[in-house]
């Protein structure tokens, strides 16, 4: 298969016939401009620690295929992944990935970007992963469910020197993850998380945008959080054996960092068993607006902010789930004085559509 995927030029089409593949170690698709099709499809993996298809060819695209990941204990390598993003124009369209050592699909520093309509489920670490100063990319339209952490993560590490820019988190449907945040936005700037529905996530935030110092990130800025559905968010009926982070449905938090410039807005959060929304720590220049909170265990809004001057914080016109307005917490204003405009959507890659 790997003589396959180099014997390519430019341009062409790779299809992989229908049928079960095993494979004992990773392959790299590093020819420009090709497509690797495969519907019906399935690469089984063997070896957990060498299982991922590295996407390095310029503006390639993975397609349809199903990999089938192994491992039991979770691993922290590219080559434990699934997926591995790291060239310009990539794209992985409609791919089913069951199970994994680590992530399911990891953009380590690709630019120009589609994750797009793929299903991923079961692996040991987040479901879709970008990282490594990653820039305009598009995740949208998958459904990640029951990853061992994170269901939709960008972080984005000091180590590495690099900070991921213009992401774009629409339309997906992530659900059911014993441990981790449902989709989360640790170190990063120009991100927008719209229209997505989050669901069941057992033991921390539905939505998270945070600096943590324990993962040595950076801080965030410019996230717009709009139209999303969180549900079932730290409910006390789950009892998986581990203990609740007491993070809100949608929480904003820093450590020694910074987290500013964010809008949470129209959004419909139910089922917490904590707050609904919670800004905790060096959370500045943020608005809470015309969302709707239901069957919240603690506080709809809670501002444990530091530092902050009430024209830094806008919280209006948001309501219980009887649609009773809820009360302006102390401490906020009506409006302030800050812009936050997230991802530029005119920068994010056209979908390959047609190989679809």
């Amino acid at each position: 298969m790997q003589k396959a995927f180099d014997s390519l030029k430019a341009g062409q089409r790779l299809v992989i016939a229908p049928g079960r593949y095993v494979v004992g170690h990773s392959l790299a698709v590093t020819v420009p401009q090709v497509v690797i099709s495969g519907y019906g499809a399935t690469l089984a993996a063997t070896n957990p620690a060498d299982q991922t298809i590295v996407m390095s060819g310029a503006g390639s695209t993975l397609v349809g295929v199903t990999l089938a990941g192994t491992g039991t204990t979770r691993l922290t390598t590219p080559a434990s992944t699934k997926v591995e993003v790291t060239g310009a124009g990539v794209q992985v369209l409609r791919v089913t990935i069951d199970g994994g050592a680590s992530g399911g699909i990891f953009v380590f520093g690709g630019s120009g970007v589609a994750i797009v309509g793929n299903t991923v489920r079961a692996t040991l670490a987040d479901g879709i992963h970008t990282t490594y100063g990653s820039t305009n990319v598009l995740v949208q339209n998958n459904t990640v469910t029951g990853s061992g952490d994170d269901l939709i993560a960008v972080v984005s590490y000091v180590g590495d020197g690099r900070v991921n820019s213009n992401v774009l988190i629409d339309h997906n449907a992530v659900s059911g993850n014993a441990w981790g945040r449902g989709i989360s936005v640790v170190g990063g700037q120009a991100v927008t998380i719209s229209n997505n529905t989050v669901d069941g996530v057992q033991k921390a935030a539905g939505i998270l945008v945070a600096q943590e110092d324990s993962w040595k990130t950076y801080g965030v800025s410019n996230v717009v959080i709009a139209g999303n559905v969180v549900t079932n968010i730290q409910n006390s009926n789950v009892n998986n054996g581990l203990q609740p982070t007491q993070q809100a449905a949608i929480e904003l938090d820093t450590w020694t960092g910074a987290v500013a410039d964010v809008a949470v807005t129209g959004n419909r959060v139910s089922g917490s068993g904590y707050a609904g929304f919670r800004a905790y720590g060096n959370v500045c220049s943020f608005s809470v607006t015309g969302n709707t909170f239901s069957s919240i265990a603690g506080s709809p809004v809670s501002l444990l902010s530091s530092g902050c001057a009430a024209s830094q914080i806008v919280v209006d016109a948001n309501r219980l789930g009887d649609g009773s307005v809820l009360a302006r917490p102390s401490g906020s204003s009506a409006t302030g004085a800050f812009t936050v405009t997230g991802a530029d959507a005119s920068l994010m890659p056209q979908v390959r559509t047609g190989v679809m």
